[in-house]
């Protein structure tokens, strides 16, 4: 379930089927900085002061993880969208991310072949592209290296010039932390934005960077853990 007011719709405007060689809704580039700070930072007080807020939501989105995620990240925007974020050529402390939404389900072929080729696939079943449950399904009894995530965010929007930033709240299975992020498609301006917010000291960190150590440690963890009836 997914509650938002003052929704951007550059973040969730409905793709358009059939748009794109592969069904796939373009978009262009920008440049993100992204951090995860054990204490929140005063960067947190600097934009609920200084820049207007402009969104608010709440939200679950489904990750397919796989170990190439920190360049090319899948997921399902609220458990039922499915978009992939791809990873160019780093600017220095910022990296930058193109994303694609994919047409709603049920998936055009095309679509699907192109999703396979970005999990690392040699292919998926037709059928796999008739649900989001249809696919995660199919995942699991097929390729169980691909790991589904699910990760809660709580999030406030600010936007100011080219610039957007968020505070968000993400939480994993009971594991909680706090994220600040900024986009921008000009360079120039997000890395004045960073230095104005004070952030430049700390790594930037993408979802895909962040979830895959999880990943590796849910795929880590010994049979003992879990409890077996």
């Amino acid at each position: 379930m997914v509650t938002k007011s003052f929704v951007l719709l550059g973040d969730d405007a409905p793709a358009r089927p059939g748009t794109g060689l592969t069904g796939q809704e373009s978009a262009t580039g920008r440049y993100e900085f992204r951090v995860w700070p054990h204490d929140v930072p005063q960067a947190a007080a600097l934009l609920q002061k200084s820049w207007p807020l402009v969104g608010a939501e709440r939200r679950t989105d489904l990750y397919l993880l796989t170990q190439n995620s920190p360049s090319r990240l899948v997921k399902l925007r609220a458990g039922n969208r499915l978009e992939v974020k791809r990873r160019g050529q780093d600017l220095g402390p910022l990296q930058h991310w193109t994303n694609h939404a994919y047409p709603l389900f049920p998936l055009p072929l095309r679509a699907l072949r192109a999703l396979a080729q970005t999990l690392g696939l040699t292919g998926l079943a037709p059928d796999a592209g008739r649900s989001p449950g249809h696919l995660v399904a199919r995942l699991g009894n097929t390729s169980p290296a691909i790991l589904p995530m699910g990760v809660s965010k709580s999030r406030l929007l600010f936007r100011k010039g080219s610039s957007r930033a968020e505070i968000c709240r993400v939480t994993v299975s009971g594991w909680s932390r706090l994220t600040l992020a900024l986009e921008d498609p000009d360079p120039d301006s997000a890395r004045a934005t960073i230095d104005a917010l004070r952030l430049g000291h700390m790594p930037n960190r993408s979802y895909g960077d962040v979830l895959c150590r999880r990943r590796l440690a849910a795929a880590q963890a010994p049979l003992s853990s879990h409890l077996v009836n």
